[in-house]
């Protein structure tokens, strides 16, 4: 996970939540056998988590779309992988379909050796529902004042600054390990356990430079204990529209949003991941969707399918190819 925290949708639930249907399926499915029994979102994180609190959310609109209970299931582990594996491993009926960060499915396996699971072999990508770009932030003892000024500090001062991250292999250390080897400087990695401990060695001066999510950069930015430098993205962050995009200035390969997306198991039938695309981005689409966006100040951005498995396939290599390049290992 990353950011120091998203709030504000809903409570935390226990580790398995059954939404039930209260409304009938969507008209031209309801005569299919698809769903035929109650459907297992896997949550491959705690109770609590970003993760798990955005599974809950859909999970009810989804129940009444498809006109099934939805459980969420709370597998976590190892950086995701745990949640993940019982998704490769169950049946490809539909019945069974993962929530997860990008993190989870796109990084975590590259840091063991070997790869537990092949996303793009083993699982089907069918939809994203959130999904937005991250914000380089330095503290106040760092004298740049742009994303140029900062490279230029950090090759003529290799080691000299600390890199904070939410641990080993998240999203937030390995987008900074890419931005490292495009910009060909070295920082000082610190990674600490999740947003709270690294937001309080930011405020006290131990991390001089952090990757966040835009929710929890801005009080930062607000109150003048941080400066945003650049964004990490696929495009500009309307909450930091000023902050220009690596991949425009000092690294133009790297162009890495932060997203949440439903995968299936491999062999999963094309009708019902179909099917599941076409509901989902329903929901997301919808005005309730786009309003808990805006409340993590993140985007409802659906892909087509075929555009969706190529994004999963180029992420897979990409992210793959600098954890190998930079020896990360998972703990």
């Amino acid at each position: 996970m990353r950011g120091i925290t998203r709030r504000g949708l809903v409570g935390a639930a226990g580790a398995a939540t059954v939404v039930a249907p209260s409304l009938a399926p969507s008209p031209a499915w309801a005569q299919t056998a698809y769903p035929s029994r109650t459907i297992s979102l896997i949550s491959p994180a705690a109770p609590g988590s970003q993760t798990d609190i955005f599974s809950r959310t859909l999970a009810a609109p989804l129940a009444q779309r498809l006109g099934r209970p939805v459980v969420v299931e709370n597998k976590p582990g190892a950086g995701g992988i745990v949640g993940t594996l019982a998704t490769v491993r169950a049946a490809p009926d539909g019945h069974t379909i993962l929530y997860a960060s990008n993190s989870g499915f796109l990084i975590s396996p590259h840091l063991r050796r070997p790869a537990p699971y092949n996303t793009p072999r083993d699982l089907v990508p069918i939809a994203i529902t959130l999904s937005g770009p991250s914000v380089i932030v330095v503290n106040q003892n760092v004298a740049a004042r742009t994303i140029g000024d900062f490279v230029t500090e950090l090759r003529a001062n290799p080691g000299k600054y600390n890199l904070g991250s939410h641990g080993v292999g998240a999203f937030s250390h390995v987008a900074m390990e890419m931005f490292m080897a495009q910009t060909r400087t070295e920082m000082v990695h610190l990674p600490y356990n999740g947003g709270g401990p690294l937001g309080a060695a930011f405020l006290s001066g131990d991390v001089h430079v952090a990757l966040l999510d835009v929710l929890t950069a801005r009080p930062l930015i607000a109150s003048g204990r941080g400066r945003v430098l650049a964004t990490v993205g696929e495009r500009r962050s309307p909450i930091f529209p000023d902050a220009p995009l690596v991949s425009e200035t000092v690294a133009p390969g790297l162009a890495m949003d932060f997203w949440l997306g439903l995968l299936a198991p491999a062999g999963t039938s094309a009708e019902i991941v179909e099917r599941l695309h076409n509901e989902i981005n329903a929901i997301t689409l919808g005005a309730e969707g786009r309003a808990r966006a805006a409340e993590v100040s993140m985007l409802t951005d659906p892909l087509p399918l075929p555009a969706l498995r190529a994004k999963v396939e180029r992420e897979w290599e990409e992210w793959g190819r600098v954890i190998h390049d930079r020896n990360i290992l998972g703990t």
